[in-house]
């Protein structure tokens, strides 16, 4: 039998003007069946274990529990929802995480309105849905870095290698010195040779370089 019941979803951001949007939006699709409107990404993995909804618009900037640590709880615990991430902007790091931990959608704010109930339709029945063109971009160029990478760093050392890492982490030189139980000069001297293997400049370019695979802990001083 063909599955006539409405699509439930779940609407989570933290603005309420955008939610009374949406809830405009989807109340003249009789298939489209709004369940939850949430100010935060806790609120919404508490919605998702309460309800189920089939689909879940999720906002990227949100107060708790961001729209990419929604998707990483939700995918880490199999709680069976699609997800489309409607932000106003993501750069292409965050981007090529959400299309690893399995998103559904991503729409941009700036997308006309009726792109987003196509997406929802899509999702719901097992497609994705990116109509932005630049989220394709944004996957190629990471795809491009990550071959690049895998290119340069074989050139350095295993204990390059270390504090490549480290300083791409934004380790200062002392903090890598005493992690490695060696002196900051020995560092400075590593971190130089490190550049001239990979034919870089500074630190920012080793932290553009090796992003794909460094998560980077809090800035801290180069002293």
């Amino acid at each position: 039998m063909v599955d006539t019941r409405p699509t439930t979803i779940l609407f989570a951001d933290d603005h309420p003007l955008v939610l009374n949007a949406l809830k405009g939006l989807v109340g003249g699709d009789e298939t489209l069946q709004p369940i939850h409107f949430v100010g935060d990404g806790l609120a919404a993995i508490s919605a998702v274990e309460k309800d189920a909804p089939d689909v879940a618009v999720v906002d990227m900037r949100m107060p708790g529990l961001s729209g990419l640590k929604f998707l990483e709880e939700v995918r880490s615990r199999r709680l069976p929802v699609r997800v489309i991430l409607f932000t106003a902007e993501m750069n292409d790091e965050e981007i090529c995480d959400a299309v690893s931990l399995g998103v559904d959608s991503i729409l941009f704010k700036r997308s006309a309105p009726e792109n987003l109930l196509d997406c929802i339709h899509k999702v719901a029945v097992g497609s994705r849905c990116f109509p932005d063109a630049s989220i394709a971009a944004a996957v190629d160029r990471q795809r491009q870095q990550r071959e690049r990478m895998d290119q340069l760093l074989p050139r350095l050392s295993p204990r390059e290698t270390d504090i490549a890492m480290m300083a791409a982490k934004r380790m200062s030189n002392k903090e890598i010195a005493k992690a490695l139980d060696i002196t900051e000069g020995t560092v400075k001297v590593h971190l130089h040779n490190i550049f001239l293997k990979l034919g870089l400049s500074d630190r920012l370019a080793l932290r553009t370089l090796l992003s794909p695979i460094v998560e980077p802990s809090q800035p801290v001083s180069d002293g």
